[in-house]
């Protein structure tokens, strides 16, 4: 439904032509940036969900994470013949895009946290940080702290413990989103780390065994 509403406001496509079978992503993009709505549409397909993903972590809305899909590729649409894979990859890009429009919501709105958790909102698949055969509602109650402790770290670490690991991105590539050292990822994601324990231990929690790691791949 997205993807219509954005491809309907593209004044500058050509006449949809059909892709050959599995096309390459640079082939894709190549196409895209000459116009052609079936190569956006593929595009749109392959990294929507990761997008979504992205803007959920970082809002915690439905509404607004489907809002951040569409204006991410509105934009990256608009600025397609700037996009240099020599910079960046085509994903890493979008998350550039969506993780700005992100910051820009959140100043909007002048929210000083993002609400992890919201009541009566349906998480998508966040990861189940507590190892072990525990009962289903003690991992939700576990889950639930863990993230609440997250909401509470100040927003450059939120971002880097959201971007590795409910996204699952490496910290190189979360530098070049950040626009910001490598090193200085690892930084933060160690300082994140400790303060996260820091937390669960004063409420008697042990520490995820994934947040005990020592670097970020």
């Amino acid at each position: 439904m997205m993807k219509v509403l954005a491809v309907a406001t593209y004044n500058s496509v050509q006449e949809k032509k059909t892709l050959e079978p599995n096309p390459t992503e640079n082939a894709l993009i190549q196409r895209w940036q000459r116009g052609e709505t079936a190569a956006f549409d593929e595009l749109y397909t392959r990294h929507s969900p990761a997008i979504y993903r992205l803007g959920w972590a970082m809002l915690q809305q439905t509404q607004s994470a489907e809002d951040v899909v569409q204006e991410t590729f509105l934009r990256a649409h608009k600025a397609r013949h700037r996009f240099d894979p020599s910079r960046a990859s085509f994903g890493t890009w979008l998350y550039q895009i969506a993780l700005n429009y992100c910051r820009s919501h959140l100043r909007r709105k002048s929210l000083l946290t993002i609400p992890w958790l919201r009541q009566n909102e349906e998480t998508p698949d966040l990861p189940d940080f507590r190892p072990g055969p525990e009962s289903t509602a003690l991992r939700g109650e576990y889950r639930h702290t863990l993230w609440e402790a997250v909401q509470n770290l100040s927003a450059p670490l939120r971002e880097v413990i959201t971007l590795h690991y409910y996204l699952e991105l490496p910290a190189v590539e979360i530098a070049v989103m950040l626009n910001c050292p490598e090193g200085t990822i690892y930084s933060r994601l160690h300082n994140a780390r400790r303060r996260l324990a820091e937390t669960l231990a004063e409420k008697g929690l042990t520490t995820p065994e994934m947040l005990e790691a020592q670097n970020a791949h």
